[in-house]
């Protein structure tokens, strides 16, 4: 989709745009920071992150408009396990459904962004057979197929079905371990956000108690397991391969533990300001 755009605009204005837009997101994190300890760590993640808009982003102008994808959904996600209300969890399923499946547009690995959403709805549903899960994971598997939509077309129409691709060579290869691509991920920046990424989830499920902030972290759990399974198994490596998982699990976290405190101290307020 965005071949149809001259290549100046890809190069200068995206990669311009996208960073101001990730600058906000940070900036959006330290407004929720209640502590000086959240600031410092929120800004530290928020030069991490225009950092990476320049390396390894560049390396592909599809991962710009990823990254961006990332942070909302990743606000997103943490918004959704936070609220309450049914009708707005459903309405925000449904953005972070359609979300992910925008991104797919983008980078057809994408496709793997929203595996722990689905791992999640199913398995909340299988669990505790209520409709609201049921109502969820139908609402976000409709909003991530209208998200994929272009897609689906475009390889109905190029390569004669809505899932066949153009895609050849290396990148369909079967899957592979391969301790030379192993290697080299672990030797790369990719291996140390993964490390906090995987790192953070196991202390939010070990450590929290609050309910939203658990859920957030086992989408992110599940998310990690299958990109990681995936990515370490294709025979091909790049700078920037699980650079999208690692920062839509990582600013789903970061939102997700600035969030819940902020709303229960809202909540204590309240709740004072009553008895009063």
């Amino acid at each position: 989709m965005l071949a149809l755009f001259p290549q100046g605009f890809q190069v200068i204005p995206l990669y311009a745009l996208a960073t101001v837009i990730i600058f906000g997101f940070a900036s959006l994190g330290i407004f929720y920071a209640r502590s000086t300890a959240a600031i410092l760590l929120t800004t530290a993640f928020g030069c991490l992150a225009i950092y990476l808009m320049i390396n390894p982003t560049k390396a592909s102008y599809s991962v710009a408009p990823t990254m961006v994808v990332c942070a909302l959904a990743g606000f997103l996600t943490a918004r959704l396990f936070s609220t309450e209300q049914r009708r707005r969890r459903l309405l925000l399923t449904g953005l972070v459904g359609l979300l992910i499946g925008v991104a797919i547009n983008f980078r057809l690995s994408n496709l793997f962004l929203a595996s722990g959403y689905f791992l999640f709805f199913l398995a909340s549903f299988s669990f505790y057979r209520r409709l609201e899960s049921f109502l969820q994971g139908a609402v976000f598997g409709a909003a991530f197929l209208a998200g994929v939509a272009p897609t689906l077309l475009a390889n109905a129409i190029n390569a004669g079905g809505p899932f066949s691709t153009t895609y050849g060579g290396a990148d369909t290869t079967a899957p592979d371990f391969s301790f030379s691509v192993i290697w080299s991920y672990a030797a790369d920046l990719q291996f140390a956000l993964l490390l906090l990424a995987g790192a953070w989830t196991v202390v939010i499920l070990l450590s929290s108690t609050g309910n939203g902030i658990r859920q957030t972290a086992l989408v992110a759990a599940g998310n990690l397991l299958v990109n990681l399974a995936f990515f370490l198994s294709h025979p091909v490596f790049t700078p920037y391969y699980t650079i999208p998982i690692a920062m839509l699990s990582l600013w789903s976290l970061l939102f997700a533990s600035l969030i819940q405190p902020a709303e229960a101290v809202d909540d204590n307020r309240l709740g004072q300001a009553a008895k009063a």
